[in-house]
């Protein structure tokens, strides 16, 4: 998918300190971070696993995004799997409007670089996210924000993302092979 990680700077990523909760307490709407959970078998061949293929299972620590697609999966809407069980969680209050400004701007760019068949500055633009992305976690080469539950985050929701569109595919009656790695095209 074109643009994954582009689109998925629109996500819920903690501001402050993450703080330690057991059980549901840390899962609120307006809250993000990491959950460790126990997910529900998945048990629909015909459509990817949202957490991915797992070699072994039990608990497993995932971030916000991947809670929010589970507990999405077993609402009523859905009704494809269980809801998972948190047995504890590192969050903070959060916003999804932190990189909103940043993500319309560069997102404004690549649609005027495709308009105008400019692959240089469509290739700056998908280095400059994709470079923000892969160093807000623990990098040398950006010290000043060093987020890595922000990085997992993203990419988190990217999947999501993702996701959902494999799933839009399926009920157009279209078979998901695979759901590859995303493109930052």
């Amino acid at each position: 998918m074109n643009a994954a990680y582009l689109s998925a700077l629109k996500c819920w990523l903690p501001i402050g300190k993450l703080e330690h909760s057991t059980g549901m307490d840390g899962v609120e709407p307006k809250r993000s971070g990491v959950h460790l959970i126990t997910p529900a078998p998945w048990e629909h061949p015909h459509l990817p696993d949202p957490i991915g293929d797992r070699d072994e299972p039990g608990a497993l620590w995932v971030t916000n995004a991947t809670l929010r697609l589970l507990q999405r999966l077993a609402g009523p809407k859905y009704a494809l799997v269980e809801a998972p069980v948190v047995h504890e969680s590192w969050t903070s209050g959060a916003t999804e409007n932190f990189l909103d400004a940043l993500r319309k701007t560069l997102s404004a760019a690549r649609e005027t670089a495709i308009n105008e068949d400019d692959t240089l500055t469509l290739e700056y633009v998908k280095a400059m996210y994709s470079k923000l992305i892969s160093t807000m976690g623990e990098s040398v080469h950006n010290r000043e924000m060093m987020r890595p539950d922000w990085m997992h985050i993203i990419h988190s929701q990217a999947y999501a993302n993702l996701w959902g569109k494999a799933f839009k595919a399926h009920q157009a009656g279209l078979e998901v092979i695979s759901m590859a790695p995303t493109s930052s095209t």
